[in-house]
């Protein structure tokens, strides 16, 4: 796999492979149909890619092909791209939208025109998190409950009709949910309980019931009670079980399912027999996972390269992706359907210091955010506004987590450094704060066990700047 660095030179690189440099580093992607948005550790927000629709929330229509920072704010903890809308939540709980508004995507009471900058949904200030589908939009509030908005023909809202709604709804009465997944007419959900339920679309099997009986309402698939994560796609769906087992549905006719054919699937199936992934991405019509080695690997239509393989090869079991072994989060595009093609074909990820985006795939309109338009069929990393002079260099202290790996129990030693006084954070991939604390000690415990298990982010600051480190309870 290439890794092509476009703002610095190969000799910052290498040493910045050892010491990271004291720069923001980006800890989350999210790919949209055409466009793509990313959350730094500052809490800024940045965009590029096709506005024509206000979808980069940068206050025009101008389109971008590299990170332009959304307004000036610095208190943006998560963020969700749709097909032409994105939707976010502040550190304060507040709730936030922009982009096309032709159905009511943004929450807003009303379905006209479109916002070029965000725009607040309501005055509540309890929002947990928010997830976007091609049209829709749903949001998990800190009282576990969730609430839709948006398009809503195919009852992908869990409202019980099938009418849009231009401002969020409560779906259900139930205070046990902690998880969403919106994809393109369908909607996966899970309860505290780890139960799987869906509502919307199912005319492929995505809603994995055995059926291709389209529901308005959440309905219960199966009775497993170990599900721990879930990605929608398109037209079809991803999840991951307790054991590290990762499972798909629905439309097969691209490989999208990664289980060796293209036979749709009404229930769930199992990709593989590997028991060590600890994430899954869904995009359009193409699937992802990272296992317990961090290497990626990719799967499903391959047209315009956002596999990442080095081929626009279709592929219908999961491949490697190079050889990396750090990979932190993935991010493949949100679909779109334009006449009778689904569109949306990039991808985006972080591995590494998190210094670089790296992207693969599409690019005709800048999605990649390397200043050009030109595809890819490798992932290529971008600093973007990352700028590592290595003449501006100042270093952090080394950070050390073992093992790593565990069951949650960590041990942090900081090397290089004549005093404990940090300030750590511990952020989900979503980018959401999960607990902030001052430590001023160069070793000591850490405990995550009451955490689910997955893929979470150490964030190590000091007068320096900050210092991210994956970190894995399995």
């Amino acid at each position: 796999m290439k890794i092509t660095f476009t703002t610095i030179q190969l000799a910052a690189a290498l040493l910045l492979s050892q010491q990271a440099a004291a720069q923001e580093t980006w800890i989350k992607v999210e790919a949209g149909t055409e466009f793509s948005i990313a959350l730094k550790s500052d809490h800024s927000l940045w965009a590029w890619g096709n506005n024509a629709n206000g979808q980069l929330g940068i206050g025009s229509t101008n389109s971008q092909t590299d990170p332009v920072q959304i307004g000036t704010d610095t208190d943006w903890k998560s963020i969700s791209t749709g097909a032409f809308h994105a939707v976010a939540v502040k550190n304060d709980g507040t709730l936030w939208a922009w982009g096309l508004n032709s159905v009511g995507q943004l929450g807003q009471g009303n379905a006209t025109g479109q916002q070029n900058a965000p725009v607040q949904i309501g005055t509540d200030t309890n929002w947990k998190e928010v997830y976007a589908g091609q049209g829709h939009s749903i949001a998990l509030k800190a009282d576990s409950t969730i609430w839709g908005w948006g398009f809503n023909t195919n009852g992908q809202l869990g409202l019980g009709n099938t009418a849009n709604q231009t401002a969020p709804v409560q779906i259900g009465t139930q205070h046990n949910w902690m998880a969403v997944s919106c994809g393109g007419a369908h909607t996966l959900a899970l309860a505290s309980d780890h139960t799987l339920w869906t509502f919307g679309v199912n005319a492929t099997g995505q809603l994995g019931d055995g059926s291709t009986t389209e529901h308005d309402s959440p309905v219960q698939i199966g009775m497993d009670t170990d599900w721990i994560e879930i990605a929608a796609g398109f037209e079809y769906s991803l999840g991951r079980k307790q054991d590290g087992t990762i499972w798909a549905w629905g439309f097969n006719g691209n490989g999208q399912l990664g289980i060796g054919n293209t036979s749709t699937s009404y229930v769930p199936v199992q990709i593989g027999s590997d028991q060590n992934w600890i994430a899954i991405e869904a995009g359009s019509t193409f699937g992802f996972a990272i296992n317990s080695d961090h290497a990626l690997f990719s799967w499903g239509f391959n047209g315009n390269g956002q596999l990442g393989i080095g081929t626009t090869t279709q592929q219908a079991s999961p491949v490697q992706v190079g050889m990396d072994l750090d990979w932190i989060d993935i991010s493949g595009a949100a679909g779109a359907i334009s006449g009778q093609a689904v569109y949306g074909m990039h991808a985006l990820g972080l591995h590494g210091d998190q210094y670089a985006i790296c992207g693969t795939g599409a690019n005709y309109a800048g999605q990649l955010g390397d200043n050009t338009t030109s595809q890819q069929d490798e992932f290529e990393c971008v600093t973007g506004t990352l700028n590592l002079g290595v003449n501006e260099q100042t270093f952090l202290p080394d950070l050390i987590v073992t093992p790593n790996p565990s069951d949650g129990i960590f041990t942090v030693k900081i090397e290089n450094q004549t005093n404990g006084k940090q300030t750590f954070r511990v952020v989900s991939t979503a980018g959401q704060l999960i607990s902030t604390s001052e430590i001023n000690q160069l070793q000591f415990d850490m405990n995550l066990s009451h955490l689910e298990k997955g893929v979470y982010m150490l964030v190590l600051e000091n007068e320096s700047g900050s210092l991210t480190k994956r970190v894995v309870i399995e």
